[in-house]
């Protein structure tokens, strides 16, 4: 097995404004070539301000971080230009600028602002393009895209940039659910692909869950670091929710409204619809239970033409419905009648 390469070590760091006021505990953390890192937390907590430190954009209060080995603040703007790529949360919006004339900009630290680029560099932001999968609109005004092909662009012009670590914060803010999915599994894919270390932060938790190598968790206590199956075993992401109506099952892996279940209800069946008819009667404010334990239960009918569910009380099945709709509102009915006796 091929050791890892440290790409970046961030060593007893301080971040804030004031070292009587930091915003955040010290803290020690290393990432490697090839992963994708997610850094979540909540807001106000430190996300971008610690990935402005680590794109030399802020200092940090004390600590070190080494960038390839090399101390980040030892190396001058067009030296960390070559090492650093960084994507800020506020999308790129240039009037009359053609998407691979913009991402053309990042070649900036081999040519010089004055220099003209050279067929090389050309070559490497048409691969760049083709990455992300934007080739196709190279030519259209980046005014006139949607957000999804913005913010691809975006990483387009960090690959274009050429350098070990690419730093983003909040890629997926502006995206919908489609292009938030798609956007974290390329950053994933550029990742293994190419050898990279992408940190990137994000509210997006069950995309971090499902794509991202290491997650950075920034807890008021500290960070807390690992693969994010591991901080879901030793209840962090639960930490991350306290004091919240949201809570975190570690059973299926997601993220919850907090119920409070007025009644009682078991299901007989299986399959997704099993998986869905739970899901809709513990929104209306049932908690499953043990069929043998109570009198109200849901059975699930599978037929040749489809599904129907039948609402059983006391041994009887006094309703049934066609459709998870109509059970839901039969069951709302049966609830008032319940909260009535």
């Amino acid at each position: 097995m091929k050791p890892r390469v440290t790409s970046i070590e961030i060593v007893d760091a301080l971040l804030g404004y004031t070292v009587q006021n930091p915003i955040f505990p010290r803290f020690t953390v290393e990432g490697h070539a090839g992963e994708l890192i997610a850094i979540i937390g909540r807001n106000g907590v430190g996300k971008s301000t610690l990935l402005r430190a680590l794109a030399g954009q802020q200092p940090l209060l004390s600590g070190i971080v080494n960038i390839m080995g090399m101390p980040l603040g030892e190396l001058s703007r067009r030296q960390r230009a070559k090492y650093i790529s960084f994507v800020p949360a506020d999308p790129v919006r240039v009037a009359n600028l053609r998407v691979r004339d913009f991402v053309a900009t990042a070649r900036f630290p081999y040519s010089g602002w004055a220099g003209g680029l050279s067929p090389d560099d050309w070559q490497v932001v048409d691969e760049s393009l083709t990455m992300v999968g934007i080739d196709h609109i190279a030519h259209r005004d980046i005014m006139t895209i949607s957000d999804g092909e913005r913010q691809r662009a975006m990483i387009a012009f960090a690959l274009a940039q050429d350098t070990q670590i690419i730093l983003l914060d909040e890629p997926t803010a502006f995206l919908d659910l489609p292009n938030k999915f798609e956007v974290v599994r390329l950053l994933s894919q550029l990742a293994k692909s190419q050898g990279k270390t992408i940190i990137y932060s994000t509210h997006d938790l069950q995309g971090a869950m499902g794509e991202a190598d290491m997650v950075w968790m920034m807890l008021p206590g500290g960070l807390v670091h690992g693969a994010p199956e591991d901080l879901a075993l030793n209840s962090h992401f639960r930490q991350l929710l306290d004091n919240t109506q949201v809570r975190f099952d570690v059973r299926s892996g997601t993220f919850q409204n907090y119920r409070q279940y007025h009644y009682k209800i078991a299901i007989e069946g299986e399959g997704d619809g099993l998986t869905w008819t739970r899901r809709l009667v513990e929104r209306l404010g049932f908690e499953v239970v043990d069929a043998v334990s109570i009198g109200l239960m849901v059975r699930i009918i599978v037929g040749k033409e489809g599904s129907n569910w039948e609402i059983v009380k006391n041994g009887e099945t006094v309703f049934t419905a066609n459709s998870l709709t109509e059970l839901a509102k039969n069951l709302s009915e049966f609830g008032r009648d319940l909260t009535a006796d």
